[in-house]
């Protein structure tokens, strides 16, 4: 009787289920409680129901009369499908059309689902919906328990401005569904959000912003088994007057008793470690580029107000300190160029200005009064030459 009801075209729902529980009990069993990306070819049973379940998610836009073809997605397809004992998490890549060329590469986003391979339920995942050009980083076993994390980068937009997003799926065991993980609300540091870190953003789009540089990586954690994520991001902006604002934080997220938490750093040699810790050889961030002293500067900017107390508005285009000479002080800089955005240095004083494209010019002096040691343009790609001639 059993057997008759299963193929009884009347009862499609009990097919997929008993389908469902089959696929699981082949399963091997050190797979069953293992986070696992699957492939059709390696698990092609769950692969296919999860492809009839999507059809509707998978089936192609149809342009309307007058669409100019933007923002109509005809080919629509699995990108990743992770497993999780019953637990399925699901992204759908859309793209304008099967084939990428360099018209329409930009155009293609990605959503993100949860998908219950025994009860057929599918929810599609909060924050999770529009994330263009989508980019699956690692597996990060963040805590407080042993699941891993699938941590990964995605545009906020396109056709615009588009902000960096770092994201990261996290497994709630109890309801056996994927969440987008929280790092913040944005209020004290606005960079990090519910929906994920802004790591990148274009700052040359018209608006306050100068420049803005992060840079990150996960960490093994002291909890043995578990890493920790470190992030520093700087901001210049313009000021109401003057020289610019600068923010400047490294956070540090570690899990501990149960807790997934972020903490501020603080102290200046812990956060020039861990900034050591962030810089990959490969990285095109100036926080790594440049010395720690150049770039670190928090804290020591109040100085400059009471250095030049009456100075003209800062001037950021570089054909302006390509007239500086070596028997100006920094005193007459700043009469010709503007208060200076940030004081670093190690034994001199080394005055920075940031530059409307991103780059900097650098100035070092011994005191205010004395003639100029030295003024360097320091291009975004880190490398620097000399303003003023041997």
């Amino acid at each position: 009787m059993v057997g008759r009801s299963i193929w009884n075209p009347f009862t499609p729902g009990l097919l997929i289920i008993v389908l469902s529980i089959t696929a699981l009990s082949q399963t091997s069993p050190e797979h069953a409680s293992t986070f696992r990306w699957i492939q059709p070819n390696s698990d092609p049973q769950i692969w296919q129901q999860i492809q009839s379940a999507f059809q509707p998610e998978l089936a192609p836009d149809v342009a309307k009369q007058g669409d100019d073809g933007l923002d109509v997605y005809r080919y629509k397809y699995l990108q990743r499908i992770g497993v999780l004992n019953h637990s399925a998490l699901v992204l759908v890549g859309h793209r304008p059309a099967k084939h990428v060329t360099k018209e329409n590469a930009w155009d293609e986003y990605y959503s993100a689902f949860n998908f219950n391979l025994v009860t057929q339920q599918k929810t599609s995942i909060d924050h999770a919906n529009w994330m263009w050009q989508w980019k699956f980083s690692q597996l990060a076993k963040f805590g407080p328990f042993h699941v891993p994390d699938v941590t990964f980068t995605y545009l906020s937009c396109t056709e615009c401005e588009p902000e960096v997003i770092f994201g990261s799926l996290r497994y709630e065991a109890a309801k056996s569904v994927w969440y987008v993980r929280s790092w913040g609300d944005g209020k004290d540091i606005w960079w990090a959000t519910d929906e994920g870190l802004i790591v990148g953003m274009d700052a040359n789009d018209g608006g306050d912003t100068i420049s803005y540089d992060c840079v990150y990586r996960i960490l093994n954690s002291a909890r043995p088994g578990f890493q920790d994520l470190a992030i520093r991001c700087k901001m210049v902006s313009d000021g109401d007057a003057g020289r610019a604002q600068v923010e400047d934080s490294t956070l540090l997220y570690s899990s501990s008793n149960g807790e997934f938490y972020r903490r501020l750093i603080r102290d200046q040699s812990e956060a020039a470690a861990l900034n050591t810790k962030m810089c990959r050889s490969d990285s095109q961030s100036l926080l790594c580029k440049l010395p720690w002293y150049l770039t670190f500067t928090s804290g020591q900017n109040s100085a400059l107000d009471q250095m030049f107390p009456n100075k003209p508005k800062t001037y950021r285009e570089l054909d302006r300190f390509r007239k500086l000479n070596r028997s100006m002080s920094i005193a007459d800089v700043v009469l010709r160029c503007g208060e200076p955005d940030e004081i670093g240095g190690s034994g001199i004083s080394i005055f920075v200005y940031h530059l409307s494209d991103g780059s900097l010019v650098a100035i070092g002096a011994t005191d205010t009064t004395k003639p100029i040691l030295y003024a360097n343009h320091i291009e975004t790609s880190g490398k620097a030459s000399a303003l003023i001639p041997e």
